[in-house]
């Protein structure tokens, strides 16, 4: 019974589980696995069409999420926690900041009225 004991706490200790979002199948990585080295297998293992995964993050909750760098190390911060990917269909990153271009790369574009209001200025300023 204690041969079981140990086995199971070895197992608990030994590997980490990643929830891929995308693909909704459990990937294990061995303690100390980066979370590059992490994601890099698990995308490259998604099916095609299946949106990318960004980055990993640790999640509980009501408990703000902790999200890993490249170089992070893959850490279980104990019960509750669960280890899951993010993709950009999921607001990522990504998905807002090309949200913000679209929108910045509408309004910067100058208007007949935006030229006229500049011309406006021109001799406030150098009067």
């Amino acid at each position: 019974m204690a041969e079981n004991g140990e086995k199971s706490e070895v197992n608990n200790n030994s590997y980490l589980e990643v929830s891929c979002r995308s693909s909704s199948k459990i990937r294990r990585f061995s303690s100390g696995t980066e979370a590059g080295f992490a994601l890099n297998l698990i995308n490259r293992k998604l099916d095609e069409g299946l949106p990318q995964a960004l980055y990993i993050e640790a999640v509980k909750e009501e408990e703000e999420p902790i999200n890993f760098g490249p170089n992070s190390v893959l850490v279980s911060y104990g019960h509750g926690w669960k280890l899951r990917t993010v993709t950009e269909t999921e607001g990522g990153p990504r998905a807002r900041t090309r949200t913000r271009r679209t929108s910045n790369q509408e309004s910067s574009s100058p208007g007949f009225d935006d030229m006229q209001s500049t011309k406006g200025l021109l001799p406030s300023v150098i009067g």
